[in-house]
């Protein structure tokens, strides 16, 4: 049985650290703390030691379809966490765009255009223009009939993440620089004013690889694109949060002919039309209060420098800084593979990689993720615990996928025309192996997911499996077996309740 993670963990603080107030750093990281004997800090995160749930990741509704009171005004109460210097092009920019946005009328152009303005407007000017978009919105109608239109589910909501939570990620940039610099982490004050008066970020120890949590656009993006090639969704990133604008119905989000002249570069993408399901009033405020409150969840985990201790309970930064890489590249290329609606191998290669992530942080292997019983349980089982109005935004792409792999199983040709039950692989003189359709797709699955490095198989053990496999198939991989990274994403989001022991690692 694997070790559960300790509670605690203990910590070195340099003295220098929060402008000399340690104890004021593990403050504002919302952690209690007690010195020990060497002078270290036992730590644990408040939700932890008062057994709560945490409180890192927040939503706010600021207005709904038909509110009779919406809360504008709370937009005007945040407060900008940095000051954002606008680059002097910005009013030409605006200007292009709300040119192009009344000469064409497209959708695009008028959040385009929208988007853009709230992103740059001051924050006392944010709630009326915000209202604006929504009214716009609204007032689009159908051509056939007037008194309705697309958009009358139109919701506005507020992501925000809470100051400790930044604090606590900082800890393992800040954590690993100190380990390559020993006059650093002996407080030298001669060398921290000399690294103090230079341009470059002192604690910047991979920082540009997992920066999307200051804006959240990296944990957000694969909800926004979760019906892809549909939009159902857009926000406006602010240094106090993000403002998302649910259109209430799912959009098409690509055009039938090229509309940039990069795309005349032709790529094989998806062959067949995706139909889109009206969404219920309710599904987009359902989709976000599941997606946010699973976030919040998963920073919980993310966070809590217990979970990244080693077997003696100290904090190892390195461990911590690996686990926070690895679950932005994960957020952040199942996004790219969502949008990569024109391109499928660009769409099955960032599978591959995803699920490469998702194994070390599921505790699966690529095999079983491959094989389709094993998908449709995971399917199942999130289908159970989804709520039925989350489920419409949430759940369509993984279905999908899961479409997708058992469709794949047909380009097994050689066993159809042979009559056979099974594939049948020839592997040398008297040699056969018999694979079931769905063992024989998962392998090949992972044949082609090896083939990232080239085909063929550099053991000598695997080469006339491999062979034999690709024999057998038709090498026709359905475009939507990629959403199979979607699938997995949200089984690790719906179950943060493993992650602990798998990230604490039996304290290695």
């Amino acid at each position: 049985m694997a070790a559960e993670p300790p509670r605690r963990a203990r910590v070195q603080l340099p003295s220098w650290i929060w402008g000399g107030n340690p104890k004021g750093l593990l403050v504002g990281c919302e952690m209690v703390s007690r010195p020990d004997r060497q002078g270290r800090f036992i730590v644990q995160t408040e939700e932890s030691y008062r057994n709560q749930r945490p409180d890192l990741v927040r939503l706010r509704t600021i207005a709904k379809p038909l509110d009779p009171a919406p809360r504008w005004d709370e937009i005007r109460r945040l407060s900008e966490r940095v000051t954002i210097n606008l680059p002097e092009r910005m009013a030409t920019d605006l200007e292009r765009r709300l040119v192009k946005a009344e000469e064409r009328g497209a959708l695009v152009d008028l959040l385009n255009h929208h988007l853009l303005l709230l992103h740059t407007l001051p924050l006392n000017d944010l709630p009326t223009q915000s209202e604006y978009l929504v009214d716009n919105l609204n007032a689009i109608t159908f051509n056939d009939d007037p008194s309705t239109g697309p958009f009358r589910n139109t919701w506005v909501h507020l992501v925000e993440t809470s100051p400790a939570l930044h604090h606590r990620l900082k800890l393992a940039s800040v954590w690993v620089r100190m380990g390559q610099d020993h006059r650093l982490g002996g407080g030298d004050p001669t060398h921290l004013q000399r690294l103090n008066t230079q341009q470059d970020g002192i604690f910047s120890s991979s920082a540009g690889l997992y920066d999307g949590v200051h804006t959240f656009d990296a944990y957000l993006s694969p909800l926004l694109a979760a019906g892809a090639p549909g939009i159902w969704a857009v926000n406006v990133l602010r240094s106090f949060g993000s403002l998302i604008f649910s259109l209430g119905t799912f959009v098409s989000g690509t055009e039938g002919e090229a509309s940039e002249l990069l795309q005349l570069v032709w790529t094989p993408g998806a062959k067949e039309a995706t139909e889109f399901r009206a969404l219920s009033a309710s599904a987009a405020d359902a989709a976000l209060q599941w997606w946010i409150e699973h976030l919040n969840l998963l920073f919980g985990v993310l966070s809590d420098l217990s979970t990244f201790a080693d077997r003696d309970g100290d904090y190892r930064p390195a461990k911590h800084l690996e686990a926070l890489l690895t679950f932005e590249q994960i957020f952040r290329r199942t996004t790219s593979m969502l949008v990569a609606h024109r391109d499928t191998n660009a769409r099955r290669t960032l599978l591959f990689t995803i699920l490469d992530s998702i194994e070390g942080v599921r505790g699966t292997n690529l095999i079983t993720m491959f094989t389709l019983s094993h998908a449709t349980k995971v399917l199942e089982r999130l289908e159970r615990v989804i709520p039925d109005q989350a489920a419409e935004i949430l759940l369509p792409t993984a279905r999908r996928a899961v479409s997708a792999l058992a469709a794949m199983q047909q380009g097994f040709f050689i066993r159809r025309q042979l009559g056979t039950a099974t594939v049948d692989l020839q592997l040398g003189t008297g040699n056969t192996r018999r694979l079931s359709v769905e063992a024989a797709t998962a392998m090949y699955l992972k044949i082609l997911r090896d083939a990232t490095h080239g085909h063929g198989s550099d053991k000598e053990s695997s080469r006339a499996q491999t062979a034999a496999l690709l024999a057998h198939h038709d090498g026709e991989v359905p475009h939507d077996v990629g959403l199979l990274g979607c699938l997995y994403l949200l089984d690790v989001l719906a179950s943060p309740e493993r992650l602990p022991r798998i990230l604490f690692r039996g304290g290695r």
